[in-house]
């Protein structure tokens, strides 16, 4: 029987030498514009009670027990962390609310994911996180398509048309195509198509989706697309949230955050996927 001495596991992460560099590189280009931005550092324990955590919908929590018998988990998710152990641990001795953090989350089985991410405690200021994400992107020589939606337009939908919400959680087009209203909503895609549906919207949906025009109405980016029958992919994303991603790579997420009674912003670079288009792309940075 062969022993796999030097085999990594499947999901985990390894860089060295190019890939390594090029990582550190990505890392300290954004902490060079966190900190003119006004951002301070911080760095999560990698294990966390099981009940500080929520999993997402994608992702399965690796829980270990303590010497006490209590549930742990590696950490899984940095936003709830660090929402957490600034306002409920922290909170007395520091009134910073801009925060940045570079570390992986883990979930089952061996899946490793490393991120760049921003907080900004107790603020809605998610045009504010477009534009930095914009920004850092553009130091990366990358030009993602920035996809922006809003968590609530779905889930109205789903109130108000009796859809089954199991049509969003799939993505299945071709039957959400059947509802009338649907169709004109998967058909808007852009600033022009969503202002000139607006005042035909039903009064429902109206607020939602004149909060998107709002929210992008300054922002300086070719490559904007809207897509408004996403659902989150957090269940603390309650209101708009965005993604930046070409073809197949996955680069950014971020959106408004209510967490416990506190709302925050921000936004999680995924690191590995930037470092593998730069070097698949053979991109110098």
């Amino acid at each position: 029987m062969m022993i796999l001495e030097h085999e990594v596991p499947h999901n985990s992460q390894l860089a060295f030498a190019k890939s390594a560099r090029l990582k550190r590189v990505v890392e300290n280009l954004c902490v060079e514009e966190f900190y003119k931005e006004g951002f301070e550092e911080i760095i999560t324990p990698t294990f966390v009670y099981g009940q500080h955590q929520k999993s997402f919908l994608d992702r399965d929590v690796i829980r270990i027990s303590s010497e006490s018998n209590n549930q742990i988990s590696l950490r899984n998710d940095s936003t709830l962390e660090v929402a957490r152990i600034i306002t409920r641990r922290l909170g007395r001795t520091t009134k910073q609310k801009k925060w940045f953090y570079i570390q992986p989350v883990f979930s089952y089985p061996t899946t490793e994911l490393n991120q760049i991410g921003v907080e900004y405690l107790e603020q809605d200021r998610l045009d504010y996180m477009l534009d930095l994400s914009i920004k850092l992107f553009k130091k990366f020589h990358i030009s993602p398509i920035l996809q922006v939606t809003n968590a609530r337009i779905a889930l109205l939908c789903t109130k108000h048309e009796g859809l089954d919400i199991g049509l969003f959680e799939r993505q299945d087009v071709a039957a959400l195509m059947k509802s009338p209203l649907m169709k004109d909503l998967i058909e808007i895609n852009d600033k022009e198509s969503l202002k000139s549906y607006l005042p035909k919207a039903p009064e429902f949906l109206k607020d939602e989706l004149a909060s998107l025009l709002e929210l992008t109405k300054n922002l300086e980016y070719e490559k904007v697309v809207f897509s408004l029958l996403l659902l989150a992919p957090v269940d603390y994303y309650k209101g708009a949230f965005f993604r930046m991603f070409l073809g197949n790579s996955f680069f950014c997420s971020g959106g408004v955050c209510s967490i416990d009674d506190l709302v925050t912003c921000g936004f999680g670079i995924y690191t590995d996927g930037v470092v593998h288009y730069l070097l698949k792309h053979k991109v110098s940075l």
